[in-house]
């Protein structure tokens, strides 16, 4: 009886260890959060082509297109004429979508600067940007420009 119960418990405390998973023969790739300020084919905007010569030309007109076109100018600052530049940093994912939008300079006036970020942050997909043959996250820095004179439509 002894050895009976000796033998239940070996087994008993031996059992779980012998029940461990075994290890998985696939190791996860780690996602690359790896953020860069130059890649060989920089984000461009959706409406452009990054292997065109004049892909940078092309994303500047676009973005200022946009921008232009859906910025809500601040009216009390409309009315006293006030204006800036905010420089937004942003980073652009793998996938082309903008990930962080954060002040890097303020224009001076906070509701300005809400705006710069509420725009920036409602643009649409970009095309990512290319370092080798992958697609990166990149950062960049867009200044938005807030001359009264530009939006006023009178």
């Amino acid at each position: 009886m002894t050895r009976f119960l000796l033998l239940f418990v070996l087994a008993v405390l031996t059992f779980p260890a012998l029940a461990q998973e075994e290890p998985s023969l696939v190791t996860p790739i780690a996602e690359d959060t790896s953020v860069y300020t130059w890649v060989d084919h920089m984000p461009v905007f959706d409406k452009c082509d990054p292997m065109e010569a004049n892909a940078y030309t092309c994303s500047i007109k676009e973005l200022t297109m946009f921008l232009f076109s859906n910025i809500r100018y601040p009216q009390e600052l409309m009315a006293r004429n006030e204006g800036g530049i905010t420089q937004v940093g942003i980073v652009i994912d793998k996938k082309g979508r903008i990930k962080k939008a954060t002040i890097e300079a303020s224009s001076g006036y906070k509701a300005l600067d809400q705006e710069a970020l509420r725009v920036v942050r409602s643009m649409p997909v970009w095309k990512p940007g290319i370092e080798g043959s992958q697609a990166v996250n990149v950062a960049m820095s867009i200044p938005v420009n807030f001359k009264p004179e530009l939006y006023r439509r009178e």
